[in-house]
């Protein structure tokens, strides 16, 4: 039987507390994922957090990236380890998702997906910048999450953020947002975290999950804060973040 894909994506904001990678927030999220996988899912998670974890003063942020991608990846890796789970490290330019050149892409994800590794997955920001350029498409994570996702045919897709949900301009959660009216929601996505990529990180995170969304990809947006935020999201919980319906 095919496994169930499911993609997380879990941004700077949720991963960094004053300027340090949160250790114990990522242990988290393994030990649930740990279980899913255990249940029968295969998983992948597209990852900020390179540049907090290699960051010196005085550095451009190509070499924070690239320094700070190998030790993400290795606290991944060391707790994931601890589960008796591997994990394989992939990092993206846009060229990677042109379809000349996505074959073996896709294939390599899909081994690591049956095969029970989760891959670890993030932009390549250690490129210099006339490079950098090239990779709109994947620089920001939530694009890159849906690209992945529509590469790999996710079933589901989470994205972990540090609120309680999408808010109304009354700071109520809505609970549940149709693409079909996706425009009346749109006034309400402000602003974004100041680590991540420009100011429209909520515009762009409420866009790919209901594009998702009309594909058939069940979506939803999380708080991390809360316990067990992915296993509450894959289980379906009620009033538990943000969902996205066509």
């Amino acid at each position: 039987m095919k496994k169930k894909i499911i993609g997380i994506k879990l941004g700077s904001a949720t991963l960094v507390e004053n300027g340090i990678i949160n250790k114990k927030f990522i242990r988290h999220v393994c030990s649930q994922v740990a279980k899913l996988i255990r249940s029968g899912f295969a998983v992948f998670i597209v990852t900020s957090g390179a540049v907090a974890s290699g960051y010196k003063e005085g550095r451009s942020k190509n070499l924070n990236s690239a320094i700070g991608q190998s030790k993400l990846t290795h606290i991944y890796s060391k707790y994931f380890a601890d589960f008796g789970i591997e994990v394989s490290q992939h990092l993206f330019t846009d060229r990677e998702f042109m379809k000349k050149d996505n074959v073996v892409t896709r294939n390599i994800l899909l081994e690591a997906l049956v095969d029970g590794v989760v891959p670890i997955i993030n932009a390549n920001d250690s490129v210099d910048s006339y490079e950098l350029q090239k990779v709109y498409k994947c620089a920001d994570n939530d694009r890159l999450l849906m690209l992945v996702s529509e590469l790999v045919g996710a079933d589901m897709v989470i994205i972990g953020f540090t609120e309680s949900g999408f808010k109304n301009n009354d700071g109520r959660v809505i609970h549940c947002v149709r693409s079909s009216e996706i425009s009346k929601y749109l006034g309400f996505a402000k602003g974004g975290s100041v680590l991540g990529h420009g100011k429209n990180g909520m515009k762009t995170k409420i866009l790919m999950l209901s594009e998702l969304a009309n594909k058939g990809t069940s979506s939803i947006l999380v708080p991390t804060k809360e316990r067990d935020f992915i296993l509450r999201a894959v289980s379906g919980e009620k009033d538990f973040g943000t969902a996205f319906h066509t």
